[in-house]
């Protein structure tokens, strides 16, 4: 059994799988599977693909028709062996010791969480300098940022955790997926840790499947990102966390 399954959806991302090849390759920790899920790429990203996994045998392909990120996460998850489940996206980065770092941290909890850095204007990053092991509902909410930075790629889940309780992401949502995923997991799990200096690197991508130019695509972000802030605040008046929504922007000022 691996320790890590990295989840990577990908649509029409030949551009960056050599990057993500390559932050996976160079790893201090080579016990990893990596499970790419090819979601109907129209470019040469399923042949490049296919040639990965004839090269290295810790690589799984899926391919299947476009039907979106949630839908190949939860494709990913089924074909997940590791300890351990990381979603990943293709466009981004993770320290080279990212993984030995996690797993030296994890002692079997259900969620190991680290810091990230971020190159976008719309979320700046969150870095922590102290482990803390949290073992309350607000505690993982206060110390993770979870109801603001809610992203799913800045955790670790333990994968007999997921199947479990039979996690999945919502396929109706185009996005604010990560946020209704990440939320329903610590609400559920046992205990959480957070991991000091070791970081994904999210860069913001312009051209993603979530950026895409027109207007009716940017009507239908606009209409889910008030379903995730509806979401995010029933979420906390339901689990008696609503100081943390109320003061959410003022809390993140010291971080």
């Amino acid at each position: 059994m691996p320790k890590i399954s990295v989840i990577i959806p990908v649509y029409n991302g030949e551009k960056y799988l050599v990057r993500c090849w390559n932050t996976l390759k160079n790893q201090t920790i080579k016990d990893w599977q990596a499970i790419f899920v090819d979601d109907g790429s129209k470019d040469k990203s399923g042949k490049i693909l296919d040639e990965y996994a004839v090269a290295d045998r810790r690589i799984v392909v899926i391919h299947k028709k476009n039907m979106g990120v949630s839908s190949a996460r939860n494709d990913g998850i089924k074909q997940a062996k590791g300890e351990y489940i990381h979603f990943m996206d293709v466009d981004d980065e993770i320290d080279a010791d990212y993984y030995e770092n996690m797993l030296k941290f994890a002692g079997n909890r259900d969620i190991v969480c680290s810091g990230f850095v971020s190159n976008s204007k719309h979320s700046s990053g969150l870095v922590y300098k102290k482990s803390r092991v949290l073992k309350t509902l607000f505690g993982k909410l206060f110390w993770g940022q979870a109801l603001i930075k809610s992203f799913v790629w800045r955790y670790l889940f333990k994968t007999e955790f997921i199947k479990k309780n039979k996690l999945q992401f919502d396929t109706s949502l185009i996005s604010q997926e990560d946020a209704v995923f990440v939320l329903n997991a610590l609400l559920i799990s046992g205990q959480m840790v957070i991991v000091p200096n070791t970081n994904y690197h999210y860069l913001f991508n312009a051209e993603s499947a979530l950026n895409k130019k027109g207007r009716e695509h940017r009507e239908k972000l606009k209409r889910q990102y008030k379903i995730g802030k509806q979401f995010r605040k029933q979420y906390a008046k339901d689990n008696n966390v609503m100081f943390l929504w109320r003061f959410r922007k003022i809390i993140k000022l010291f971080f």
